[in-house]
C-alpha cells in the first residue's frame, strides 16, 4: 500500500458531517480567516493566478523517471521526489544517476528515510538513524535534502517523530489533507483553534499542521478506493486541485493542493499504489491547460516571526 492512514478530506463524504455542513464550515469559518492571512508581506505569495499546485513522487520508482518525467518535461513542470536511500538502484527503483539527472534539471530530491519503517513504531536510536542518515546518504551523492517525508504519512500527531525531523530538515511532508494552508488555519473540523503554523500550542501539544506536518493529497488513496476507474478519479482530481480557489483571492496564495503520486504505470490490474499512466498524463495536461503554477516543496519557507509558511520562489 502507498498509504496506511485514511487521509482527511474536508469535502469527503466519509466524514460524519454532511457535505453542506462541511462546506459551510470551510467557507464561513476557515475561509474568512484565510482571507485575512498576514502573508501579504511575502512578495512571492502574490501571483496573477489563483491556482498553484505541488507534485510529489514517493519511494523512488523507476517509472517516475521513465514514464512521469517526460510528461513533466513536456510542460516544464518541476516536482519533488522523495526517496528511501537503501532502495536506490534496486530493481524497479531509480538509480543514483537518475536522481542526479532530476536534480540537475531542477527537481527536488528529498528524503523518505533509510529503510521506510513506520516511524512511530521504532526505537529512539532507529528513528534518529532513519531521519539523519538518509540526509547524509543523499548528501554523499551531492544532493542536499531539506525536506523529509514520513513513510505512509505516519507521525503527524507524534511529537517524538516531529522533534527528530526538526533537527535535520526545514519541512516535512507528514499526514494527509486535500489542501495545505500556508497559514495552517484551514481545518475547522480537526483543528478549530489553530491560527498559525507554530509547531506546538502554548500548552505544549502538537499542532494539527505545521512546518513538520505539511499535509498532502494521496492520489493512491483514490486509485485504490475507486478501483482505478480513471473517469471517476479524474473528476475527483479536478475538484481537489480547484478547491483552493475559495481561499486564494486578490492574487494572494493561502491554500495549495500537494498531489502525491507513487508508481506511474499502465494499469493492467488492480495494483495497489499505482496510478495509471494515461490518467497521469491527462491530469498533468489539465494543470497546464488551466493555468496552474507548479512549485516544489522546497519552494516553501517558514517565517519565524509570523509563524506562517510562504512561497519563496516560483519555478514555472
Amino acid at each position: 500500500m502507498a498509504h496506511s492512514q485514511l487521509p482527511y478530506f474536508p469535502h469527503d463524504q466519509q466524514l460524519s458531517y454532511n457535505d453542506s455542513q462541511v462546506d459551510a464550515e470551510l467557507k464561513n469559518g476557515s475561509g474568512d480567516q484565510i482571507g485575512s492571512s498576514n502573508l501579504a508581506k511575502h512578495g512571492p505569495n502574490f501571483t496573477n493566478t489563483t491556482k498553484v499546485a505541488i507534485l510529489t513522487f514517493g519511494d523512488g520508482w523507476k517509472s517516475q523517471f521513465i514514464n512521469a518525467k517526460p510528461i513533466l518535461d513536456k510542460y516544464g513542470f518541476k516536482a519533488s521526489f522523495f526517496v528511501t536511500c537503501d532502495r536506490i538502484g534496486r530493481y524497479t527503483r531509480m538509480s543514483w544517476q537518475d536522481l542526479v539527472t532530476l536534480h540537475n534539471e531542477g527537481h527536488d530530491i528529498e528524503s523518505k528515510s533509510m529503510t521506510a519503517p513506520i516511524l512511530t513504531n521504532v526505537s529512539a536510536n532507529q528513528l534518529n538513524y532513519e531521519v539523519s542518515q538518509s540526509k547524509q546518504c543523499l548528501a554523499n551523492h551531492g544532493l542536499n535534502a531539506t525536506v523529509f517525508a514520513t513513510p505512509h504519512g505516519k507521525g503527524s500527531n507524534n511529537a517524538t517523530v516531529v522533534n527528530a525531523i526538526s533537527k535535520y530538515y526545514d519541512l516535512s511532508i507528514n499526514g494527509f489533507s486535500n489542501l495545505m494552508f500556508l497559514h495552517c488555519d484551514g481545518w475547522k473540523i480537526s483543528s478549530p483553534n489553530q491560527t498559525d503554523c507554530r509547531t506546538y500550542y502554548d500548552n505544549g501539544t502538537l499542532t494539527y499542521a505545521n512546518r513538520y506536518v505539511v499535509r498532502e493529497w494521496s492520489h493512491n488513496y483514490q486509485d485504490d478506493t475507486y478501483g482505478h476507474n480513471s473517469t471517476k478519479i479524474f473528476q475527483i482530481f479536478v475538484q481537489a486541485v480547484n478547491n483552493q480557489t475559495a481561499y486564494n483571492e486578490n492574487g494572494t496564495i493561502d491554500a495549495i493542493p500537494i498531489v502525491a503520486y507513487h508508481n506511474i504505470a499502465e494499469i493492467t490490474s488492480s495494483d495497489s499504489g499505482n496510478t495509471d499512466l494515461a490518467l497521469f498524463a491527462k491530469e498533468i495536461k489539465y494543470l497546464h491547460d488551466n493555468g496552474f503554477k507548479i512549485i516544489r516543496v522546497s519552494d516553501l519557507g517558514y517565517d519565524d516571526k509570523t509563524k506562517d509558511l510562504y512561497i519563496k520562489r516560483w519555478v514555472s
